[in-house]
């Protein structure tokens, strides 16, 4: 199978990458009309993660947004992890890679693992 076709949120914590195609689902059907995209990625993750405990994310208020070069280093580990595990299915999957979050732990380069939701 193909890799999916990816589009990203860089977030001030995380790079999430979601692969919507052949699905139906659309991300655009969830966001306000107020609302930037990384907004509503942001609400959608946070609420995701929140529904299945799966982690505490450490959003400090004050936290500047993601440099790009940190925002290239996380969409480049999605990829990576997307071409080591190709999906089986075409499904609508959020990739995400956190930044510099102590509680589930990061690598030298301040980013964690890639976890698929």
């Amino acid at each position: 199978m193909q890799n999916p076709v990816i589009k990203y949120a860089t977030l001030s914590w995380a790079v999430v990458g979601i692969s919507e195609e052949a699905s139906g689902f659309s991300l655009d059907s969830l966001q306000k009309e107020s609302e930037t995209f990384e907004e509503a990625v942001e609400k959608y993750v946070i609420f995701y993660m929140a529904f299945w405990n799966i982690a505490f994310v450490n959003k400090d208020e004050e936290q500047k947004p993601m440099c790009e070069d940190k925002a290239v280093k996380g969409k480049q580990k999605i990829e990576q992890y997307i071409k080591e595990h190709p999906p089986v299915a075409t499904l609508p999957k959020f990739y995400i890679t956190f930044l510099n979050q102590p509680k589930i732990g990061c690598d030298a380069d301040g980013f964690s693992d890639v976890f698929c939701m």
